[in-house]
């Protein structure tokens, strides 16, 4: 059946479970983030009704940092990762930088990003990929994507 899911922006509250179900391992629960609460950082959450099935986080950091970046593995592979980027990239406008997991350099891909550097591990021995995004550097329209969109839940 299919879902209609909306991307909206947040307050932090919201989407600390989700973060910290999708982006924890034993040796590294992640729930905050440091700069979660500076007046510059802004928050979005992808809901089906009032669930929250996605979220990210954008601060200032060296620029601005995309981090938090987290989808229900139910709702992965369906457009919701997609769907959060757009409306971060249609607010922000500026570059962005962030540190990738390795299994999601595939998907920052797609949208854009670039890769730089080589790979690297972060506290909690995960290896990680740095990626930007610049607007202008890819074709955004090719990736232009509703803030509520339908997808196929089954």
């Amino acid at each position: 059946m299919p879902l209609e899911i909306r991307v909206e922006r947040v307050g932090r509250a919201p989407i600390l479970d989700l973060r910290a179900r999708v982006l924890s391992v034993p040796q590294a629960p992640v729930g905050t983030l440091s700069g979660d609460l500076s007046p510059t950082t802004r928050h979005w959450a992808a809901r089906v009704g009032d669930v929250v099935i996605g979220c990210v986080s954008v601060m200032r950091l060296r620029g601005w940092a995309l981090r938090g970046m987290a989808v229900a593995p139910e709702y992965q592979r369906q457009g919701v990762g997609a769907c959060l980027l757009q409306a971060v990239c249609a607010e922000v406008h500026e570059p962005m930088w962030c540190n990738a997991r390795l299994q999601a350099v595939s998907f920052y891909s797609h949208l854009g990003w670039l890769e730089v550097g080589p790979v690297f591990y972060m506290g909690n021995q995960m290896p990680h990929q740095r990626m930007t995004w610049t607007p202008g550097d890819t074709d955004n329209e090719t990736h232009k994507i509703s803030s509520v969109r339908t997808i196929d839940g089954t």
